[in-house]
């Protein structure tokens, strides 16, 4: 940064910075440098060119130099306020991560609860004709088992019958014949 100085002309005051030093801060120093000499410079119309009479300034210009020399540590306001926007897109941007994390979340927890969904009326239907299985299953056995139960009393209680019958036959011949 370059500062010229000229408080015994009413030119003015100039400073020259790189292009990357803010041209708010340079303004703002020209301001803060212009300030304390604005009362001691004269208009064009009353200066005469020898005699050019002066305040004495209270400012060091070297001090507000050294000030300057770092745009950083510059009280600047609109800086502050770029620092702060700055640290609310950051945050912002933290959240819009976070806010599409758990969208990606949400999107596999219902993709999971959809497939279990389809799991679930598969198992039911499946459910249902294993039942319409067993229930068909039990009815054979059951017949099946009626069938043998009735085939087994007849094969005992045929005979028997048969043989009572002959039995009470032979009787009512035996009574026949001895009467």
């Amino acid at each position: 940064m370059l500062l010229s100085l000229s408080p015994f002309s009413w030119h003015g005051i100039a400073v020259i910075t790189g292009l990357k030093y803010p041209s708010r801060t340079a303004i703002q120093m020209l301001t803060d440098l212009y300030t304390p000499y604005s009362g001691t410079i004269l208009p064009p119309s009353q200066i005469r060119h020898h005699q050019l009479t002066h305040q004495k300034i209270k400012i060091d210009p070297l001090l507000l130099l050294q000030k300057y020399d770092d745009a950083s540590k510059v009280d600047d306001k609109a800086s502050a306020l770029n620092t702060k926007v700055e640290e609310v897109k950051v945050q912002m941007q933290d959240n819009i991560a976070a806010m599409l994390k758990n969208t990606e979340q949400a999107e596999s927890l219902a993709e999971r609860s959809n497939q279990l969904n389809e799991q679930a009326n598969v198992f039911q239907k499946k459910s249902k004709d294993l039942r319409k299985q067993m229930r068909c299953g039990n009815i054979k056995m059951t017949i099946i088992l009626v069938t043998l139960v009735v085939g087994v009393l007849v094969i005992i209680l045929v005979p028997l019958i048969v043989r009572a019958k002959n039995a009470a036959s032979g009787n009512r011949m035996l009574r026949g014949m001895m009467d």
